[in-house]
C-alpha cells in the first residue's frame, strides 16, 4: 500500500475553466466593499487620521481635511458601510474610530478566499 505525504500530493493542472472561475472569484473579492472603500486616497487618509488620533467627532475630522464636511462625512459613511470604521452618535455629535477587529476579520476572509482560488489558477511553481 502506497501512502503519500501531503507534500507529495500533486494538484491537478489548472484548466481554462478553473482559471475563469478563479478570475470571477477574484473580481468579486476586488469589487467587494472593503477594497471599494479603500480605493479612494481620501478614505485611506481618513483611516490614517483615525489611527493616529483615535475616536474623533466629525467636526474634528473634517477640520483636518480640505474637503467640505459633507464630503468627509460621505467618505466616512462609505468606510462605515465597509466595516472599516465604527460610528457612534452621542447627542448631536457623531464619533468615528477604526474598527480594527472587523478589518482583521474581513482581511482574513479575503485571504482565505485567495487561498481557495490559487490552486484553480496559479499553483506554486506553476507555469502560465
Amino acid at each position: 500500500m502506497l501512502i503519500r505525504s501531503p507534500e507529495s500530493t500533486v494538484s491537478p493542472k489548472p484548466t481554462r475553466r478553473s482559471r475563469e472561475r478563479a478570475a470571477r472569484e477574484l473580481r468579486e473579492i476586488l469589487d467587494g466593499k472593503l477594497f471599494g472603500a479603500l480605493c479612494e486616497p481620501v478614505r485611506v487618509a481618513l483611516v490614517e487620521f483615525l489611527t493616529v488620533h483615535g475616536r474623533s467627532d466629525i467636526a474634528t475630522i473634517a477640520a483636518a481635511f480640505p474637503q467640505d464636511r459633507s464630503v468627509v462625512s460621505r467618505h466616512l459613511s462609505s468606510l462605515h458601510a465597509a466595516g472599516v470604521v465604527r460610528r457612534e452618535k452621542v447627542g448631536r455629535q457623531v464619533f468615528f474610530e477604526v474598527d480594527g477587529p472587523v478589518v482583521v476579520e474581513r482581511l482574513e476572509e479575503i485571504l482565505e478566499r485567495f487561498r481557495r482560488i490559487v490552486p484553480l489558477c496559479c499553483p506554486p511553481g506553476g507555469r502560465p
